[in-house]
């Protein structure tokens, strides 16, 4: 190798940012109690930092296996956050939307479709641009995270089945780093009857829903809190982490649609406010420059 390769080698090397993970701990969940010991309100200087569909920054499209490589890679013990629906043929793949036009070049409803013909199509990033990058299945996914070092967030839409859902995380070794989002109180109460150790999110969009929860019977040890994406009065944040649970907020659709300039400021009030525990983004990476810093 010459000189003027290993220069720009260097050169390269050294404008990757390294960062100082105080979100990172002990991002290893080899037994179930290890994520519920990690999600918890308590003694953090950071937020953590969930990637909405795995982030949606630089032209990469939501929901693809390349997305939560770069994501993963550049974002230590990052939450990922993936949607889970099911074709014609009772495959698990991995789409935001049902109605295909939205983020693919597809048309038509994924539900209606079968594998074969879902396996073409290309998902668009967030400009509607095109990319490379197909739609992936659920199976793809879990061997590809079943040995790293991160969260998996699973949004498991209504229509999709929670048994093989959470059957598949299971068999791939992926249960005890998995969070199961659930759309209702009863459909948290089935998933907790099918996977007592397993961490699930449910809404705590307001003072009654709190009180819901905590009359539902299920374990506050092993919830995760999605809260309404306008900032709330630290009371009810308050609320939350008196029950030891951490406390998620949304800024998709608001926030990281602003520049840089003006959205980094707002993620910084968000965190100093003392209310949300975790900032769920589409800019992950962004995010992660704000709140650590390089060495």
């Amino acid at each position: 190798m010459n000189s003027i390769v290993k220069n720009g080698i260097a050169m390269l090397l050294g404008a990757i940012p390294m960062y100082s993970y105080a979100q990172t701990g002990e991002c290893k969940f080899d037994t179930p109690n290890a994520l519920q010991s990690y999600l918890k309100p308590s003694g953090r200087t950071t937020p953590m930092i969930m990637a909405h569909q795995g982030g949606t920054e630089d032209g990469f499209p939501g929901n693809s296996l390349a997305t939560f490589e770069r994501t993963y890679k550049q974002v230590p013990c990052v939450l990922l956050e993936f949607d889970v629906r099911m074709t014609a043929d009772s495959l698990l793949v991995i789409s935001h939307d049902n109605e295909l036009e939205t983020r693919t070049n597809g048309k038509g409803l994924l539900d209606k479709k079968k594998w074969k013909e879902v396996s073409k199509l290309k998902l668009k990033d967030s400009q509607g641009t095109i990319t490379e990058h197909g739609i992936p299945t659920l199976q793809h996914v879990l061997d590809w995270s079943k040995d790293k070092n991160l969260v998996l967030i699973v949004d498991k839409k209504p229509e999709t089945s929670l048994p093989k859902t959470i059957e598949m995380l299971k068999a791939t070794g992926n249960a005890n780093k998995s969070v199961l989002i659930c759309y209702s109180l009863a459909e948290a109460k089935q998933a907790h009857q099918l996977a007592p150790d397993m961490m699930l999110a449910v809404g705590f969009n307001s003072n009654d829903h709190i009180e819901a929860v905590t009359r539902s019977g299920l374990p506050m040890e092993k919830l995760v809190a999605l809260t309404p994406r306008d900032l709330q009065d630290k009371p009810f944040y308050d609320k939350i982490h008196n029950l030891n649970v951490v406390s998620s907020l949304g800024t998709n659709g608001n926030i990281d649609t602003l520049q840089a300039s003006a959205s980094r400021p707002m993620y910084q009030k968000l965190w100093e406010s003392g209310g949300p525990d975790i900032i769920c983004t589409d800019n992950p990476v962004l995010v992660q420059s704000i709140f650590y810093k390089k060495e």
